[in-house]
């Protein structure tokens, strides 16, 4: 069914006559309409005063049941004064440029929670996410980092190479996270059409962005251009000599009094798109607090871009050490729950990250003292003066300082053994201090010293 310049109204513009109607869409691309028209010069004036972008504009058809073929919102309103009247041309993107402005950044770690699910958290009451087939789980971390939410949909659908599709008639944000299904099936019959095929995409797609798993031929790259004045839509169907097609782009415009559009249509497999990556996180570094330790492993809340940590997440980060071998030889000093930490992003897939060198949340006023400290209070500190052991502060420490030597002090029991010698040597002076007694033993000999008296024990006790 053909559709008339009279029967075409806009809807959020006035215009007193239609001068061009063009609307644009094809895959992973937000729909575009031009509209251009005259206005009365006393309404030019008033638009020429308040131009601004942002108003809704509305392409429908019809009287009594009328169709929509756009709703979108004004991005560039220009007013051109004329003698008795004013031009009016605006452009506009169909609702889902709404979720194309700010960008967003999060981090996703329940793996089992399903791409439908993470992308309608993205939205939120912002728009709605399709699935057109099986929702699959994620099944890894996932990073939107500064991403707006239509680029971050477009990425996650881009793991199964396939594309999302705006619906350019929704009265609010609406995208189809794959190819959506038809809504009618149009009857073309004419005997002006053209092929193509592009070799250069199925090369690049072929060998460089296909999801693992995933195959294409060369005819998934081939299209039909045809023209037709009945209506459709992205994923329709259309019969054509016998065969059936689906679209792949539209362009409608208003010539001669009629809305004419210029479809391409391919199979239903032709609607492929290039794996993209996560270009934002390579190299990137975000601070993070530790909510979990296992092993070499990590659960970790992004605070920098998740106000609040997912209790839900299952997702561990690998901690990385300064050395380790093959046989379990190396330096391995795990953070501590609530700890902070540095979440390393090394590569374009979020899911290489991993988590190295604690952040000290309180550290030394002298940056030249080096610690080794543990939980509890264990340390062991290097300064200019000396090395200090502290097992338990005041109590139990040695100090090993070039000005004082080495002093040991302990609120529990010193034991000293060997299983061959013990050498106790001084140029000057041997001092043993006790309040209680000392004792000195050597097989059966024995000298017990007591705080009032001495005991000798020997089979031959020779005094000189």
């Amino acid at each position: 069914m053909s559709i008339q310049h009279t029967n075409i109204q806009v809807e959020g513009l006035e215009f007193a006559r239609l001068l061009q109607v063009t609307i644009h869409h094809e895959p992973n691309e937000h729909g575009t309409a031009r509209v251009v028209g005259e206005v009365p010069a006393e309404l030019g004036q008033r638009y020429i005063k308040r131009a601004e972008a942002g108003r809704e504009l509305k392409i429908v058809s019809g009287d009594a049941e009328k169709v929509t073929f756009f709703d979108g919102i004004v991005t560039s309103l220009q007013v051109k004064q004329q003698a008795e009247y004013c031009q009016l041309v605006a452009e506009a993107m169909d609702k889902s440029y709404q979720l194309d402005i700010r960008k967003c950044s999060c981090s996703y770690q329940n793996t089992g929670k399903g791409y439908g699910d993470i992308l309608q958290q993205a939205y939120g009451e912002a728009g709605t996410l399709q699935v057109t087939g099986s929702d699959q789980a994620i099944g890894g971390l996932i990073l939107q980092l500064d991403e707006t939410n239509w680029a971050f949909t477009k990425r996650m659908a881009s793991r199964f190479n396939v594309p999302v599709v705006a619906d350019i008639t929704a009265a609010r944000p609406l995208v189809y996270f794959g190819l959506p299904a038809p809504r009618r099936t149009l009857s073309i019959d004419t005997a002006s059409c053209s092929y193509g095929r592009s070799e250069k995409n199925f090369q690049r797609v072929s060998q460089n962005y296909l999801a693992d798993g995933n195959k294409v031929m060369r005819q998934d790259f081939a299209a039909l251009t045809v023209r037709s004045y009945d209506y459709g839509q992205i994923g329709d169907k259309v019969e054509l000599g016998g065969k059936e097609y689906r679209i792949r782009t539209v362009d409608a415009e208003l010539t001669d009094g009629l809305m004419q559009m210029t479809y391409s249509l391919t199979a239903a497999t032709g609607f492929v798109a290039p794996v993209q990556k996560n270009t934002n996180c390579a190299g990137r570094v975000l601070k993070a607090q530790v909510k979990a330790v296992k092993r070499d492993q990590i659960q970790a809340h992004l605070f920098e871009i998740d106000p609040e940590y997912d209790s839900s997440s299952d997702w561990w980060f690998p901690y990385s050490t300064a050395y380790s071998s093959s046989d379990g030889s190396g330096w391995y000093v795990m953070p501590e729950k609530d700890d902070y930490v540095r979440i390393m992003f090394p590569s374009k897939n979020e899911t290489d990250a991993f988590a190295a060198s604690s952040i000290n949340a309180s550290p030394p006023a002298n940056t030249r003292n080096k610690s080794f400290k543990a939980p509890g209070g264990k340390e062991i500190l290097l300064t200019d003066d000396g090395i200090y052991i502290m097992c338990q502060h005041q109590s139990i420490f040695i100090d090993l300082t070039q000005g004082d030597g080495i002093k040991i002090v302990s609120s529990q029991d010193i034991h000293v053994s060997s299983d061959a010698n013990v050498t106790l040597n001084a140029e000057k002076k041997l001092t043993l201090l006790a309040k209680e007694g000392i004792t000195l033993q050597a097989g059966d000999s024995k000298l017990a010293m007591k705080k009032d008296q001495v005991v000798l024990g020997a089979k031959n006790v020779i005094i000189t």
